[in-house]
Protein backbone atom coordinates (compact mmCIF):
# COMPACT_ATOMS: atom_id res chain seq x y z
CA UNK A 1 0.00 0.00 0.00
CA UNK A 2 2.86 2.39 1.00
CA UNK A 3 4.64 1.69 -2.46
CA UNK A 4 1.23 2.59 -4.71
CA UNK A 5 0.95 5.98 -2.63
CA UNK A 6 4.16 7.15 -4.72
CA UNK A 7 2.79 6.06 -7.88
CA UNK A 8 -0.53 7.45 -7.86
CA UNK A 9 0.81 10.88 -6.34
CA UNK A 10 3.34 10.97 -9.29
CA UNK A 11 0.26 10.27 -11.74
CA UNK A 12 -2.03 12.82 -9.98
CA UNK A 13 0.80 15.48 -10.09
CA UNK A 14 1.40 15.05 -13.75
CA UNK A 15 -2.02 15.15 -14.63
CA UNK A 16 -2.64 18.28 -13.00
CA UNK A 17 0.50 19.96 -14.55
CA UNK A 18 -0.87 19.85 -18.40
CA UNK A 19 -4.43 20.45 -17.68
CA UNK A 20 -3.90 23.69 -15.42
CA UNK A 21 -1.45 24.36 -18.54
CA UNK A 22 -3.83 23.53 -21.08
CA UNK A 23 -7.49 24.81 -19.13
CA UNK A 24 -6.43 27.55 -16.67
CA UNK A 25 -5.06 30.71 -19.10
CA UNK A 26 -8.76 30.40 -20.19
CA UNK A 27 -11.32 28.75 -17.66
CA UNK A 28 -10.96 30.73 -13.66
CA UNK A 29 -12.24 27.38 -11.97
CA UNK A 30 -9.64 24.60 -13.52
CA UNK A 31 -8.27 23.74 -10.75
CA UNK A 32 -11.94 22.54 -9.04
CA UNK A 33 -12.70 21.29 -12.16
CA UNK A 34 -9.24 18.91 -11.72
CA UNK A 35 -10.44 17.79 -8.21
CA UNK A 36 -14.00 16.97 -9.22
CA UNK A 37 -11.94 14.73 -11.92
CA UNK A 38 -9.27 13.59 -10.06
CA UNK A 39 -12.16 12.41 -7.11
CA UNK A 40 -13.91 10.65 -9.70
CA UNK A 41 -11.80 9.19 -11.28
CA UNK A 42 -9.08 7.92 -8.02
CA UNK A 43 -11.33 8.01 -4.66
CA UNK A 44 -14.76 6.65 -5.86
CA UNK A 45 -13.23 3.54 -7.28
CA UNK A 46 -11.36 3.04 -4.03
CA UNK A 47 -13.79 3.62 -1.80
CA UNK A 48 -16.50 1.02 -3.89
CA UNK A 49 -13.85 -0.91 -3.96
CA UNK A 50 -13.23 -0.82 -0.05
CA UNK A 51 -17.02 -0.80 0.75
CA UNK A 52 -17.45 -4.75 -1.20
CA UNK A 53 -14.82 -6.46 0.39
CA UNK A 54 -15.26 -4.54 3.57
CA UNK A 55 -19.45 -6.47 3.05
CA UNK A 56 -20.78 -2.88 3.73
CA UNK A 57 -22.87 -3.08 0.26
CA UNK A 58 -26.21 -5.16 1.13
CA UNK A 59 -26.62 -7.98 -1.32
CA UNK A 60 -22.96 -8.30 -2.76
CA UNK A 61 -20.57 -10.67 -2.08
CA UNK A 62 -16.93 -10.18 -0.79
CA UNK A 63 -14.74 -10.57 -4.39
CA UNK A 64 -11.68 -12.30 -2.72
CA UNK A 65 -12.05 -15.16 -0.86
CA UNK A 66 -9.33 -14.50 1.86
CA UNK A 67 -10.71 -11.30 3.09
CA UNK A 68 -14.32 -13.16 2.91
CA UNK A 69 -12.54 -16.05 4.86
CA UNK A 70 -10.85 -14.04 7.42
CA UNK A 71 -13.89 -12.29 8.40
CA UNK A 72 -16.10 -15.84 9.00
CA UNK A 73 -13.55 -16.73 11.23
CA UNK A 74 -12.95 -13.24 12.75
CA UNK A 75 -9.29 -12.93 12.05
CA UNK A 76 -7.35 -9.44 10.79
CA UNK A 77 -9.16 -8.81 7.23
CA UNK A 78 -8.36 -5.58 7.49
CA UNK A 79 -4.97 -6.14 7.17
CA UNK A 80 -5.53 -7.96 4.09
CA UNK A 81 -8.20 -5.11 2.71
CA UNK A 82 -5.40 -2.53 2.81
CA UNK A 83 -3.07 -5.18 1.17
CA UNK A 84 -5.87 -5.74 -1.67
CA UNK A 85 -6.22 -1.52 -2.30
CA UNK A 86 -2.72 -1.47 -3.08
CA UNK A 87 -2.80 -3.13 -6.94
CA UNK A 88 -6.01 -1.33 -7.13
CA UNK A 89 -4.89 2.22 -6.68
CA UNK A 90 -1.92 1.40 -9.13
CA UNK A 91 -4.56 0.34 -11.76
CA UNK A 92 -7.28 2.56 -11.71
CA UNK A 93 -4.69 5.48 -11.05
CA UNK A 94 -2.39 4.49 -14.36
CA UNK A 95 -6.30 4.01 -16.18
CA UNK A 96 -7.49 7.26 -15.07
CA UNK A 97 -3.96 9.27 -16.03
CA UNK A 98 -3.80 7.68 -19.37
CA UNK A 99 -7.97 8.80 -19.40
CA UNK A 100 -7.01 12.57 -18.39
CA UNK A 101 -4.11 13.12 -21.15
CA UNK A 102 -6.25 11.59 -23.37
CA UNK A 103 -9.03 14.18 -22.71
CA UNK A 104 -6.25 16.60 -22.13
CA UNK A 105 -4.87 15.90 -26.13
CA UNK A 106 -8.60 16.25 -27.54
CA UNK A 107 -8.63 19.65 -25.63
CA UNK A 108 -4.95 20.21 -27.48
CA UNK A 109 -6.74 19.64 -30.99
CA UNK A 110 -9.61 21.45 -30.92
CA UNK A 111 -7.86 24.90 -29.28
CA UNK A 112 -4.32 24.00 -32.08
CA UNK A 113 -3.53 27.19 -33.73
CA UNK A 114 -1.98 24.98 -36.62
CA UNK A 115 -4.27 21.76 -37.32
CA UNK A 116 -2.00 20.43 -39.89
CA UNK A 117 0.69 20.99 -37.48
CA UNK A 118 -1.19 19.03 -34.98
CA UNK A 119 -1.84 16.43 -37.03
CA UNK A 120 2.01 15.90 -38.54
CA UNK A 121 3.28 15.42 -34.71
CA UNK A 122 0.58 13.76 -33.61
CA UNK A 123 1.38 10.66 -36.75
CA UNK A 124 4.72 11.31 -36.19
CA UNK A 125 5.26 10.39 -32.68
CA UNK A 126 2.44 7.60 -32.78
CA UNK A 127 4.43 6.00 -35.18
CA UNK A 128 7.30 6.27 -32.63
CA UNK A 129 5.82 5.42 -29.25
CA UNK A 130 2.94 3.00 -30.17
CA UNK A 131 5.42 -0.33 -30.55
CA UNK A 132 7.05 0.68 -27.27
CA UNK A 133 3.17 0.85 -25.96
CA UNK A 134 2.56 -2.41 -27.40
CA UNK A 135 5.33 -4.13 -26.24
CA UNK A 136 3.94 -2.91 -22.59
CA UNK A 137 0.17 -4.47 -22.95
CA UNK A 138 2.56 -7.59 -24.08
CA UNK A 139 4.74 -7.97 -21.24
CA UNK A 140 2.05 -6.75 -18.14
CA UNK A 141 -1.27 -7.74 -19.97
CA UNK A 142 -4.25 -6.43 -19.53
CA UNK A 143 -3.22 -4.28 -16.06
CA UNK A 144 -0.36 -2.40 -17.76
CA UNK A 145 -2.62 -1.07 -20.48
CA UNK A 146 -3.33 2.15 -19.00
CA UNK A 147 0.62 2.48 -18.30
CA UNK A 148 1.31 2.01 -21.82
CA UNK A 149 -1.60 4.33 -23.02
CA UNK A 150 0.24 6.85 -20.45
CA UNK A 151 3.50 6.05 -22.65
CA UNK A 152 1.88 6.78 -25.77
CA UNK A 153 -0.15 9.57 -25.14
CA UNK A 154 1.85 11.64 -21.96
CA UNK A 155 4.61 12.74 -24.56
CA UNK A 156 2.33 13.88 -27.10
CA UNK A 157 0.21 16.13 -24.86
CA UNK A 158 3.91 17.65 -23.75
CA UNK A 159 5.37 17.94 -27.48
CA UNK A 160 1.69 19.51 -29.14
CA UNK A 161 0.68 22.03 -26.36
CA UNK A 162 2.52 24.72 -27.61
CA UNK A 163 0.32 25.06 -30.49
CA UNK A 164 -2.34 26.15 -28.12
CA UNK A 165 -0.26 29.02 -27.48
CA UNK A 166 -1.66 32.22 -29.59
CA UNK A 167 1.24 33.43 -31.31
CA UNK A 168 1.52 37.75 -30.68
CA UNK A 169 0.68 39.65 -33.78
CA UNK A 170 3.38 42.02 -34.73
CA UNK A 171 1.68 45.82 -34.84
CA UNK A 172 2.93 48.70 -36.29
CA UNK A 173 1.41 51.91 -35.97
CA UNK A 174 3.46 54.15 -37.96
CA UNK A 175 0.96 54.89 -40.82
CA UNK A 176 -1.16 56.17 -37.92
CA UNK A 177 0.92 58.51 -36.41
CA UNK A 178 1.79 59.70 -39.89
CA UNK A 179 -2.06 60.36 -40.22
CA UNK A 180 -2.04 62.02 -37.14
CA UNK A 181 0.78 64.55 -38.02
CA UNK A 182 -1.04 65.68 -41.41
CA UNK A 183 -4.20 66.41 -39.78
CA UNK A 184 -6.09 62.97 -41.55
CA UNK A 185 -7.70 61.91 -38.43
CA UNK A 186 -10.17 59.82 -39.81
CA UNK A 187 -7.64 57.82 -42.08
CA UNK A 188 -5.58 57.60 -38.66
CA UNK A 189 -8.58 56.02 -37.14
CA UNK A 190 -8.94 53.57 -40.00
CA UNK A 191 -4.99 52.85 -39.82
CA UNK A 192 -5.39 51.64 -35.74
CA UNK A 193 -8.90 50.29 -36.40
CA UNK A 194 -6.68 47.74 -39.23
CA UNK A 195 -3.81 47.06 -36.89
CA UNK A 196 -6.55 46.15 -34.12
CA UNK A 197 -7.91 43.57 -36.27
CA UNK A 198 -4.30 42.06 -36.56
CA UNK A 199 -3.89 41.71 -32.54
CA UNK A 200 -7.38 42.50 -30.66
CA UNK A 201 -5.53 42.59 -27.28
CA UNK A 202 -3.25 45.67 -28.31
CA UNK A 203 -2.65 47.90 -25.34
CA UNK A 204 -0.83 50.21 -27.38
CA UNK A 205 -3.25 50.04 -29.87
CA UNK A 206 -6.55 50.67 -27.92
CA UNK A 207 -4.95 53.94 -26.03
CA UNK A 208 -4.31 55.46 -29.49
CA UNK A 209 -7.52 54.89 -30.50
CA UNK A 210 -9.25 56.20 -27.24
CA UNK A 211 -6.66 59.58 -27.29
CA UNK A 212 -7.73 60.06 -31.02
CA UNK A 213 -11.07 60.22 -29.71
CA UNK A 214 -10.89 62.33 -27.10
CA UNK A 215 -8.22 64.79 -28.61
CA UNK A 216 -8.79 65.38 -32.33
CA UNK A 217 -12.41 64.28 -32.03
CA UNK A 218 -13.82 65.55 -29.19
CA UNK A 219 -16.08 62.55 -28.38
CA UNK A 220 -14.74 62.18 -24.36
CA UNK A 221 -17.02 59.63 -23.40
CA UNK A 222 -16.39 57.46 -25.97
CA UNK A 223 -12.56 57.76 -24.96
CA UNK A 224 -13.59 57.21 -21.57
CA UNK A 225 -16.09 53.91 -22.67
CA UNK A 226 -12.59 52.63 -24.65
CA UNK A 227 -10.23 53.16 -21.43
CA UNK A 228 -12.65 51.46 -19.18
CA UNK A 229 -13.12 48.82 -21.53
CA UNK A 230 -9.55 48.25 -21.92
CA UNK A 231 -8.77 47.75 -18.28
CA UNK A 232 -11.33 44.81 -17.97
CA UNK A 233 -9.33 43.17 -20.22
CA UNK A 234 -7.67 39.92 -18.57
CA UNK A 235 -4.33 40.27 -20.27
CA UNK A 236 -3.49 44.19 -19.80
CA UNK A 237 -0.79 44.41 -16.91
CA UNK A 238 -1.45 46.58 -13.40
CA UNK A 239 1.08 48.79 -15.09
CA UNK A 240 -1.01 49.54 -18.36
CA UNK A 241 -4.32 49.70 -16.20
CA UNK A 242 -2.22 52.59 -14.40
CA UNK A 243 -1.02 54.57 -17.24
CA UNK A 244 -4.34 54.23 -18.91
CA UNK A 245 -6.57 55.68 -16.03
CA UNK A 246 -3.89 58.40 -15.53
CA UNK A 247 -4.14 59.18 -19.24
CA UNK A 248 -7.83 59.22 -19.12
CA UNK A 249 -7.80 61.87 -16.35
CA UNK A 250 -5.50 63.94 -18.61
CA UNK A 251 -8.06 64.18 -20.78
CA UNK A 252 -10.99 64.86 -18.71
CA UNK A 253 -9.06 67.85 -17.25
CA UNK A 254 -7.76 68.87 -20.74
CA UNK A 255 -9.51 69.04 -23.34
CA UNK A 256 -12.48 67.96 -21.07
CA UNK A 257 -12.22 70.74 -17.94
CA UNK A 258 -14.06 68.22 -16.07
CA UNK A 259 -11.96 67.41 -12.74
CA UNK A 260 -15.13 65.50 -11.43
CA UNK A 261 -14.65 62.85 -14.06
CA UNK A 262 -10.70 62.94 -13.82
CA UNK A 263 -10.89 62.48 -9.91
CA UNK A 264 -13.75 59.30 -10.67
CA UNK A 265 -10.97 57.83 -13.10
CA UNK A 266 -8.26 57.75 -10.58
CA UNK A 267 -10.23 56.71 -7.69
CA UNK A 268 -10.54 53.36 -9.86
CA UNK A 269 -6.95 52.73 -9.07
CA UNK A 270 -7.53 53.55 -5.39
CA UNK A 271 -9.92 50.88 -5.60
CA UNK A 272 -8.31 48.23 -7.93
CA UNK A 273 -5.16 47.96 -5.48
CA UNK A 274 -5.43 49.84 -1.95
CA UNK A 275 -2.10 50.13 -0.15
CA UNK A 276 0.12 49.93 -3.24
CA UNK A 277 2.08 52.54 -4.58
CA UNK A 278 -0.48 52.82 -7.75
CA UNK A 279 -2.83 53.99 -4.83
CA UNK A 280 -0.86 56.50 -3.01
CA UNK A 281 0.32 58.12 -7.03
CA UNK A 282 -3.48 58.50 -7.60
CA UNK A 283 -4.56 59.53 -3.91
CA UNK A 284 -1.60 62.49 -4.22
CA UNK A 285 -2.82 63.63 -7.69
CA UNK A 286 -6.59 63.51 -6.73
CA UNK A 287 -5.46 65.76 -3.84
CA UNK A 288 -4.06 68.00 -6.24
CA UNK A 289 -6.91 68.10 -8.57
CA UNK A 290 -9.26 71.56 -8.56
CA UNK A 291 -12.04 71.12 -6.41
CA UNK A 292 -14.77 72.37 -9.39
CA UNK A 293 -15.11 73.16 -13.18
CA UNK A 294 -14.27 77.15 -12.23
CA UNK A 295 -12.02 76.70 -9.71
CA UNK A 296 -9.76 74.35 -12.77
CA UNK A 297 -10.74 77.35 -15.10
CA UNK A 298 -9.17 79.78 -13.01
CA UNK A 299 -6.00 77.55 -12.73
CA UNK A 300 -5.89 77.70 -16.32
CA UNK A 301 -5.87 81.61 -17.16
CA UNK A 302 -2.80 83.41 -18.07
CA UNK A 303 -0.73 84.54 -14.63
CA UNK A 304 1.26 87.83 -13.73
CA UNK A 305 4.49 87.01 -12.53
CA UNK A 306 6.15 88.24 -9.61
CA UNK A 307 9.74 88.86 -10.85
CA UNK A 308 11.88 91.72 -10.06
CA UNK A 309 13.37 93.11 -13.27
CA UNK A 310 16.92 94.99 -12.64
CA UNK A 311 15.46 98.41 -12.90
CA UNK A 312 12.78 98.00 -10.15
CA UNK A 313 12.97 99.33 -6.91
CA UNK A 314 12.28 95.82 -4.57
CA UNK A 315 10.07 98.23 -2.27
CA UNK A 316 7.38 98.61 -4.96
CA UNK A 317 5.12 96.10 -6.45
CA UNK A 318 4.03 95.64 -10.04
CA UNK A 319 1.31 96.99 -10.81
CA UNK A 320 -1.81 94.88 -10.42
CA UNK A 321 -0.69 93.00 -7.42
CA UNK A 322 -2.03 95.20 -4.47
CA UNK A 323 -5.17 96.52 -5.84
CA UNK A 324 -7.82 97.91 -3.94
CA UNK A 325 -10.61 94.89 -2.36
CA UNK A 326 -13.49 95.10 -0.17
CA UNK A 327 -13.44 93.12 3.09
CA UNK A 328 -15.92 90.90 1.71
CA UNK A 329 -13.39 90.17 -1.44
CA UNK A 330 -10.66 89.34 0.57
CA UNK A 331 -12.28 87.03 2.77
CA UNK A 332 -13.06 85.06 0.23
CA UNK A 333 -10.04 84.91 -1.58
CA UNK A 334 -8.33 84.03 2.17
CA UNK A 335 -11.14 81.51 2.16
CA UNK A 336 -10.29 79.75 -1.14
CA UNK A 337 -6.47 79.77 -0.27
CA UNK A 338 -6.96 78.24 2.97
CA UNK A 339 -9.02 75.32 1.81
CA UNK A 340 -6.89 74.62 -0.79
CA UNK A 341 -3.81 74.40 1.67
CA UNK A 342 -5.92 72.13 3.90
CA UNK A 343 -6.34 69.34 0.90
CA UNK A 344 -3.07 69.98 -0.23
CA UNK A 345 -0.58 71.85 1.88
CA UNK A 346 2.15 71.40 -0.75
CA UNK A 347 0.45 73.54 -2.97
CA UNK A 348 2.92 76.23 -3.81
CA UNK A 349 1.05 78.80 -5.77
CA UNK A 350 -1.63 78.76 -3.32
CA UNK A 351 0.75 79.23 -0.39
CA UNK A 352 2.29 82.42 -2.40
CA UNK A 353 -0.55 83.95 -3.07
CA UNK A 354 -2.15 83.32 0.36
CA UNK A 355 1.04 85.13 1.95
CA UNK A 356 0.83 87.73 -0.49
CA UNK A 357 -2.61 88.27 0.51
CA UNK A 358 -1.53 88.56 3.97
CA UNK A 359 0.78 90.90 3.19
CA UNK A 360 -0.84 93.15 0.85
CA UNK A 361 -4.22 93.31 1.60
CA UNK A 362 -4.53 92.45 5.28
CA UNK A 363 -1.60 94.33 6.78
CA UNK A 364 -0.07 90.30 8.36
CA UNK A 365 3.14 90.79 6.86
CA UNK A 366 5.18 88.65 9.81
CA UNK A 367 2.38 86.19 9.09
CA UNK A 368 2.77 85.97 5.45
CA UNK A 369 6.89 85.71 6.01
CA UNK A 370 5.88 82.61 8.04
CA UNK A 371 4.30 81.77 4.95
CA UNK A 372 7.10 82.37 2.84
CA UNK A 373 9.58 80.29 5.35
CA UNK A 374 7.13 77.29 4.62
CA UNK A 375 7.77 77.74 0.93
CA UNK A 376 11.42 77.94 1.10
CA UNK A 377 11.54 74.91 2.76
CA UNK A 378 9.80 73.01 0.57
CA UNK A 379 11.99 69.90 -0.78
CA UNK A 380 11.92 70.76 -4.52
CA UNK A 381 10.70 74.21 -4.64
CA UNK A 382 9.94 75.41 -8.32
CA UNK A 383 12.57 77.18 -10.34
CA UNK A 384 13.72 80.65 -9.76
CA UNK A 385 10.87 80.80 -7.10
CA UNK A 386 12.94 80.60 -4.04
CA UNK A 387 14.51 83.58 -5.36
CA UNK A 388 11.10 85.45 -5.85
CA UNK A 389 9.99 84.78 -2.46
CA UNK A 390 12.63 86.20 -0.78
CA UNK A 391 12.82 89.21 -2.79
CA UNK A 392 9.06 89.78 -1.63
CA UNK A 393 10.09 89.07 2.16
CA UNK A 394 12.93 92.04 1.86
CA UNK A 395 10.24 94.05 -0.24
CA UNK A 396 7.50 93.82 2.85
CA UNK A 397 9.82 94.59 5.38
CA UNK A 398 11.16 97.69 3.33
CA UNK A 399 7.27 98.91 2.06
CA UNK A 400 4.85 97.56 4.84
CA UNK A 401 6.95 97.80 8.23
CA UNK A 402 10.01 100.27 7.67
CA UNK A 403 12.53 97.48 9.46
CA UNK A 404 15.79 98.49 7.51
CA UNK A 405 17.70 96.24 9.06
CA UNK A 406 15.11 93.20 8.49
CA UNK A 407 15.36 94.14 5.09
CA UNK A 408 18.79 94.09 4.68
CA UNK A 409 19.22 90.71 6.49
CA UNK A 410 16.93 89.24 3.66
CA UNK A 411 18.42 90.57 0.98
CA UNK A 412 22.00 89.55 1.83
CA UNK A 413 20.26 85.90 2.26
CA UNK A 414 19.10 86.22 -0.86
CA UNK A 415 21.87 87.40 -2.69
CA UNK A 416 24.14 84.42 -0.78
CA UNK A 417 21.94 81.54 -1.98
CA UNK A 418 20.86 83.06 -5.49
CA UNK A 419 24.05 84.60 -6.70
CA UNK A 420 22.76 84.55 -10.60
CA UNK A 421 19.73 85.14 -10.67
CA UNK A 422 17.40 88.41 -11.60
CA UNK A 423 16.92 89.35 -7.84
CA UNK A 424 20.00 89.30 -6.75
CA UNK A 425 21.05 91.76 -8.89
CA UNK A 426 18.17 93.86 -8.17
CA UNK A 427 18.91 93.05 -4.53
CA UNK A 428 22.76 93.88 -4.93
CA UNK A 429 22.14 97.18 -6.37
CA UNK A 430 19.08 97.68 -3.62
CA UNK A 431 22.03 97.35 -0.99
CA UNK A 432 24.12 99.76 -2.22
CA UNK A 433 21.66 102.27 -2.95
CA UNK A 434 20.62 101.62 1.22
CA UNK A 435 24.13 102.23 2.12
CA UNK A 436 24.64 105.48 -0.02
CA UNK A 437 21.98 106.75 1.51
CA UNK A 438 22.40 105.58 5.23
CA UNK A 439 26.29 107.61 4.57
CA UNK A 440 24.60 110.35 3.49
CA UNK A 441 21.96 110.86 6.21
CA UNK A 442 25.23 110.67 8.84
CA UNK A 443 27.04 113.17 7.50
CA UNK A 444 24.48 115.23 7.10
CA UNK A 445 24.61 117.87 9.39
CA UNK A 446 21.68 117.96 12.10
CA UNK A 447 18.97 121.25 12.23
Amino acid sequence: MLSALPVVAMFALLSREYWLRLFAPAVPTARQQFLQWAGKGLALPVVFWVAINGGLVPGMPILIPEIALAKSRGGDWGRLLVQSCAPVLMITSSYWAAITFGWLLAGIAGQAQDRGEFKAQFIFWSTLLLPVASLMVYLLGAGGLGLALLVWLQPIVHLTLPLTEKKKVLTSYSRAIARIKFGKYKDAELEVLQELEKSEEDFDGWLMLAELYANHFGDLPEADRTIRELCEQPNISDVQISLALHRLADWHLKPGADPANARSALKLICQRWPGTHFARMAQLRIDQLPASREELLEQQKPKTFRLPALHQDLNLTPDGQTAEMSPLEVKALADKWVEKLRRNPNDAEARERFAILLAEQLGKVDLAIEQVELLLAMPDPPDQKPAEWLALVAAWRIKYQQNRDAAVLALKRLIQLYPQSPQAFAAQRRLSLMETEEKFRKTRPAN
